[in-house]
């Protein structure tokens, strides 16, 4: 009988497999951390980019509008509406703020279609300037002609990006399934401004591109508005003084445009697993600047700001981040954190410097 052929299987050996499994191992521990980078650096990348279509709009604005900065620019008394709920800032309690508040409602209610009755009401408790301000801008064709604008929300801002997706629901639906999922970060406000959230924008524009750094009397004090401080979500608000007004601000009102920030988001969101405050002296952002570049930059490189209150103060203010229980903790673990307001507070407003030289006194 013939003796039988012994033939090796094709298979691994159990030590040739461990060898494998080892070698895989070996490169995942190798590529992770530059996948994680390069996936970091992309999405930085399309932050910069919808940075970029704000400079970009921002600047055709000025262009057109013989220098003008683009904000809201209603006043009481002069409020041109079709909706007669919206031609009443004057008897007010802050008129210029609900004058403001009235044009973004406006604008909103005619780029959704509304007609007659309508879910958008006045609001009379916060200011529009500050995360709505591509309204304007949207308005005047310089953005796409609808709403909500998606580039107006950075790409790690999920809840904007949420927000945005729901803007097609009845604003008292959103506000009972969408905003209490997601959290309310200022959760004082009225039911009206919580109805307009879904056309909320990541980027604000730093307060003095839409408020003067004086007073009615020309003072460097009295009637300007500051920082609130002091409770929770306070953080995200300005204080304004009864008196308030605003005024629409020129390009010539900027002393050193490469060095002054324009645009900016309250959080880190790129440079750790986190969103950190933007305060915090490690976190670091793309930025939009007065000549319209934008570009990546650390807080700890910025001048450190000041309070329009006390324009001689040659010390830098502290405020609180008060966190709401929707916001990111601050890094020391506290219920509140002090930090410096460094570019949102620029001494000497637009005439000062946040960047590549020292405080203008």
């Amino acid at each position: 009988m013939p003796a039988r052929s012994l033939r090796r299987v094709g298979a691994f050996t159990l030590i040739e497999l461990l060898v494998v499994i080892a070698i895989i191992a070996l490169l995942v521990a190798i590529l992770l951390p530059s996948l994680g980078k390069a996936r970091r650096a992309a999405k930085v990348a399309a932050c910069s980019s919808n940075m970029g279509q704000f400079a970009k709009a921002l600047t055709n604005y000025s262009a057109d509008w013989r220098g003008m900065m683009c904000s809201f620019t209603w006043k009481p008394g002069r409020e041109p509406s079709q909706w007669a709920d919206l031609r009443n800032a004057a008897g007010g309690t802050s008129p210029a703020v609900n004058a403001h508040a009235d044009q973004g409602v406006d604008i909103i209610r005619r780029k959704v279609g509304q007609t007659g009755t309508t879910p958008y009401g006045p609001i009379t408790d916060r200011m529009l300037d500050r995360n709505f301000g591509q309204l304007p801008l949207i308005d005047g064709g310089y953005f796409s002609d609808k709403i909500p604008e998606y580039g107006a929300a950075c790409p790690e801002d999920r809840r904007t990006l949420l927000w945005n997706r729901a803007s097609t629901m009845a604003p008292a639906q959103f506000v009972s399934s969408v905003l209490s999922a997601t959290g309310d970060p200022d959760p004082s406000s009225s039911q009206a401004f919580k109805y307009i959230l879904p056309f909320w924008s990541t980027y604000q524009f730093v307060p003095n591109a839409w408020a003067p750094e004086t007073g009615s009397n020309g003072m460097l004090a009295g009637n300007t508005i500051y920082q609130a401080s002091g409770s929770p979500g306070y953080h995200l608000l300005y204080t304004i003084p009864g008196n308030t007004f605003f005024i629409v601000r020129t390009q010539d009102d900027v002393a050193f445009p490469s060095q002054k920030v324009w645009m900016f988001d309250l959080f880190d969101r790129h440079s750790y697993k986190r969103d950190i405050w933007y305060g915090e002296p490690i976190a670091a952002q793309p930025l939009v600047m007065f000549d319209g570049s934008v570009a990546m930059r650390k807080v700890k490189s910025s001048n450190k700001g000041w309070d329009p209150r006390y324009p001689n103060n040659p010390n830098p203010p502290v405020y609180l981040y008060y966190p709401t229980g929707s916001e990111a903790p601050t890094l020391s673990g506290g219920i509140t954190d002090n930090y410096y307001p460094y570019f949102r507070w620029t001494r000497r407003g637009l005439r000062g410097v946040d960047f590549g030289g020292g405080e203008i006194k």
